[in-house]
């Protein structure tokens, strides 16, 4: 069985990990648009708030971590810019290179996220 999972933070890398868990010889392929995946959102008030300094202490998987712990293959810098459920296949494109190719799949999990609400107030276009 293959599966394919758009998205690769919190929702997506949670499910790869229990999709591991319950078939060992599945190959799970997980997708990400931005470069990281798997970061602690419950982290991000103490970086706005300056008590964490380091992005990277939010990181608490890479892709290769998450390879050798889990063997699922973790592709960042890529995004899904078309589903065709008939053929189970997405279309894949490669953020840095442009490349674009086809991934078939058993089953497809999406989990994009969302984007936030950006409130009117002063200080939103602030660096944190």
């Amino acid at each position: 069985m293959k599966a394919v999972i758009v998205g690769g933070v919190a929702g997506g890398a949670s499910a790869a990990a229990r999709l591991r868990r319950l078939d060992e010889h599945a190959q799970i392929v997980m997708i990400e648009r931005s470069g990281y995946m798997s970061y602690a959102n419950c982290g991000l008030p103490y970086y706005v708030g300056g008590v964490i300094k380091e992005q990277e202490e939010l990181t608490l998987q890479t892709p290769e971590s998450f390879w050798d712990r889990f063997r699922i293959d973790v592709r960042v810098r890529q995004e899904v810019t078309a589903i065709n459920p008939a053929e189970k296949t997405v279309t894949v494109r490669a953020l840095d290179s442009g490349k674009v190719y086809t991934e078939t799949y058993d089953k497809l999990l999406l989990a994009p996220g969302a984007k936030p609400t950006v409130p009117a107030l002063s200080g939103v276009s602030s660096e944190r």
